[in-house]
C-alpha cells in the first residue's frame, strides 16, 4: 500500500543503498546528549512545588 505512493513521489532508492527503517533506531542518547541535557536542567529555574 504504501510503496506506489512512495515510488510516483520519487522516494525510491536503489536497493544497494536501501536500508531498513526501524521505530527504535534512536533508544538512546549519548555520552553528549545526556551531559547537555543535565547542563540545560542545572541552570532551568525550578518551579514552586
Amino acid at each position: 500500500r504504501l510503496a506506489p505512493a512512495l515510488l510516483a513521489a520519487g522516494a525510491a532508492v536503489p536497493a544497494a543503498e536501501a536500508l531498513p527503517r526501524y521505530i527504535r533506531d534512536k533508544v538512546a542518547q549519548t555520552t553528549a546528549e545526556r551531559a547537555a541535557l543535565r547542563a540545560a536542567q542545572s541552570t532551568a529555574v525550578p518551579t514552586a512545588p
